[in-house]
């Protein structure tokens, strides 16, 4: 998770305090509850919005589960708090395996910009050429962001097939 997790790099510069933590590690602290988490199942077509997670409040994230125990957390990560020296944000999307061994990957960034250098531009964003939708056809999930209310993010979660479609609703 680079930079996007304190329980990843301890620093983003030296002389600065640490980052922030991931939605993934506060509900493993128990710092977000299950009442602050959306679940959308895929198939489903839903649009939440999501509140920044470094302010907290509900809904703060939303779980898509995958097959077997796997599934995706969103997260909206806005420059606040801690957040506020990272060098990027929008929404941040999670794919979590609790099957596998803690550190060995259990957490990994759908990265919507791979080619920018540790995880530096990882963020979905409204109208973001190449990082505006996230697909992932195997499990028919599409994954918009769609619109901003101050910091708090509307997302889209359909398939693939209505996602054009829903998004321009």
């Amino acid at each position: 998770m680079g930079i996007w997790d304190v329980m990843s790099s301890h620093l983003i510069k030296r002389d600065q305090p640490p980052p922030g933590l991931s939605s993934f590690t506060r509900i493993r602290l128990g710092w977000i509850t299950e009442e602050e988490v959306v679940v959308v199942r895929p198939g489903e077509e839903r649009r939440i919005v999501l509140r920044p997670l470094a302010k907290g409040g509900s809904p703060v994230a939303a779980k898509v589960p995958l097959k077997g125990s796997l599934y995706y957390l969103l997260e909206n990560r806005q420059p606040i708090g801690y957040d506020n020296r990272m060098p990027d944000s929008g929404l941040m999307i999670l794919k979590v395996n609790p099957e596998v061994m803690e550190g060995t990957g259990t957490v990994r960034i759908m990265d919507a910009d791979p080619g920018s250098p540790r995880f530096s531009h990882p963020t979905y964003k409204l109208a973001k050429a190449g990082r505006d939708i996230f697909l992932d056809k195997e499990n028919n999930i599409a994954i918009i962001p769609v619109g901003m209310q101050g910091m708090d993010l509307e997302v889209l979660i359909t398939t693939p097939e209505r996602a054009s479609s829903a998004a321009r609703r």
